[in-house]
């Protein structure tokens, strides 16, 4: 059945009740289950119970009775204590069916019942007058341990009286201490039967809300992960097209030097740059409030050549704004995701280099009591305490109350704290009016070894390139820009075209998109053709939808990895380090 039916049932069986503790078939069979797994993890403590109960009585029964007496009654507690036994191996194993397990369980407590109620009145027989002590514990036991249904239970527990009642009318011929016995009996069983009907009646009330519940969350994870792949094909489908426009505005800007187109496009490009910012802001806000929509990869790696790349591509930015940027960053190894930490760092900059009002910005990193203390700090306007409650809500930009859309969505600091709360990278915020304020990231501290710097990256782009893309609007633009930057592309449609030119091409570089119209991968399509040429080419992997498994996945393969839309100065400066000089 659906979650729909189910949940349909289950209001259907609440609604009408169950005061004759009797769901409809479907409801009763899995209630019937439930209840045999329930007693299956005490069943080691209840037979455990009862054997030790037997046994007790067993060492009274030899050390305080005669001999003769004693011995008499030994094979009736063994067989109590067998039919304990076989209950215990037999309810115990997974392919007894349920309900014949839950007979055998509620047999093995009628069958110790019965040995009792047979003990007493062979000890009456024999001149000796035990007291009934014996089966009101049997009855305490059936009531409040054994957790079978009020049927069952109440069936056996009257059954073992009267069975012991019998017993005794057949032997004394009936009297009053008999009738008083009885009376007891019967008063002890109508309680504990009244007992068991309310215990089974909210039992089934519990189990009926928590298969609701349980449904709840099943049709919740459900949701989210309809939203998660809604939200994987909008950024995939969304993207395409916008990069390829951002792609034919820095292909005009180069191409074409008249004034009035050369402003035009300048302005196109800006606004694609802005609109795939934001488009990025809303994706991965929305990725982060989904269960399991961003998931955390630690690894140990060097905080220095993060924080010099993020410094470097940053200092543009800076300067533009005549801001003075500065890194403080002695060798630190941290555990951490790296890209949902440069994830973070990035919106940290962002934020003080637009926002702050700053003419200094600064990254620090140090260590204090085995701890990484990461600082994004400034010198700017600084905020008040009612200011630093709310520069992490959603939407929220201080500075902006007109939404101008050149400052962003107001998501990047929310961004922040929730990858922060991801990474359980404690998150401080410091500030005060005209005083500034610093962002401090407590990150563990790893040793690992020294980090040594790169190699400095060639700067021609002069190459041969194998493009694969399906999209052909996206392939156009790409090819367009490679061309413009001086180098040789071959531009294929899917990866069959790409096998048949790669002994003409010959290429230095491979740059697939990952998503293609065929069955496999970019990342796959890039493994074919490096086994075609028969060399371990350098790669690009293009996508729209970056996760840490893509990324893993790129790193073992050893392509990089770039996201759309794509900015080309990202694309120059990859292609700088992967083509020859």
């Amino acid at each position: 059945m659906t979650l729909e039916q189910q949940e349909s049932v289950l209001l259907t069986q609440q609604r009408r009740g169950y005061h004759r503790l009797r769901f409809s078939d479907v409801l009763e069979n899995e209630f019937v289950e439930h209840r045999v797994q329930r007693i299956r993890r005490r069943l080691l403590l209840i037979i455990s119970a009862a054997v030790i109960f037997q046994l007790v009585y067993t060492a009274l029964d030899l050390l305080l009775l005669t001999p003769s007496i004693g011995l008499s009654l030994l094979p009736v507690r063994a067989v109590g204590i067998a039919g304990a036994l076989w209950a215990f191996f037999y309810c115990r194993r997974p392919q007894s069916p349920a309900r014949r397990a839950l007979l055998a369980y509620v047999a093995a407590y009628g069958l110790n019942g019965a040995c009792v109620a047979v003990i007493i009145n062979l000890s009456w027989s024999q001149g000796l007058v035990m007291p009934y002590d014996g089966l009101f514990l049997v009855l305490l036991f059936g009531y409040v341990l054994l957790g079978v249904s009020f049927r069952a239970v109440s069936t056996a527990s009257w059954g073992v009286c009267g069975l012991f009642l019998l017993l005794g009318f057949l032997s004394t011929g009936g009297s009053a201490t008999l009738g008083y016995q009885g009376m007891f009996l019967f008063c002890a069983n109508l309680i504990g039967s009244v007992g068991a009907y309310l215990q089974e009646h909210g039992q089934r009330g519990a189990w009926l809300n928590l298969r609701l519940l349980d449904l709840a969350r099943q049709r919740a994870e459900a949701d989210d992960g309809r939203k998660l792949r809604l939200l994987a094909a909008a950024s995939h489908d969304l993207r395409q097209p916008l990069n390829a426009m951002g792609l034919y505005a820095q292909h005009l800007l180069e191409q074409n030097q008249d004034p009035g187109v050369h402003r035009i496009s300048s302005r196109l490009a800006v606004a694609v740059e802005q609109l795939s910012r934001l488009l990025q802001s809303l994706f991965d806000y929305t990725r982060l409030t989904l269960p399991g929509g961003v998931q955390a990869k630690l690894e140990v790696f060097a905080l220095r050549p993060l924080l010099s790349r993020l410094n470097d591509e940053t200092r543009s930015e800076a300067d533009a704004a005549a801001i003075k940027l500065q890194l403080q960053c002695p060798d630190l190894w941290v555990r951490s995701d790296p890209l949902l930490l440069e994830r973070v760092l990035r919106n940290l900059l962002s934020n003080a280099l637009r926002h702050a009002q700053a003419r200094h910005v600064w990254l620090h990193a140090r260590v204090e009591q085995g701890v990484v203390q990461l600082e994004v700090g400034d010198d700017g306007q600084g905020l008040n305490e009612e200011q630093q409650g709310q520069v992490f809500e959603e939407f929220r930009q201080l500075d902006n109350p007109g939404r101008n859309a050149e400052r962003g969505l107001g998501l990047g600091l929310s961004i922040v704290q929730q990858l922060a709360q991801l990474l359980d990278h404690p998150l401080q915020l410091q500030s005060s009016p005209g005083a500034g304020t610093r962002f401090i990231l407590h990150l563990p501290h790893a040793e690992a070894g020294q980090w040594q710097p790169p190699a400095p990256a060639a700067n021609a782009l002069t190459g041969r390139i194998v493009l694969l893309e399906d999209d052909p609007a996206g392939r156009e633009a790409l090819t367009g820009l490679l061309q413009r930057w001086g180098c040789e592309v071959w531009a294929c449609a899917d990866p069959a075209q790409a096998l048949q030119c790669m002994a003409h091409a010959q290429p230095q570089v491979l740059i697939s998109d990952y998503r293609l119209a065929a069955t496999e991968d970019g990342l796959r399509a890039i493994e074919r053709l490096r086994e075609e040429a028969g060399l371990m080419l350098p790669a690009l992997l293009i996508t729209a939808d970056i996760g840490a498994d893509l990324q893993e996945r790129c790193t073992r393969a050893h392509v990089t990895l770039l996201g759309k839309p794509l900015l080309p100065a990202r694309l120059r400066q990859a292609l700088a380090v992967l083509l020859p000089d």
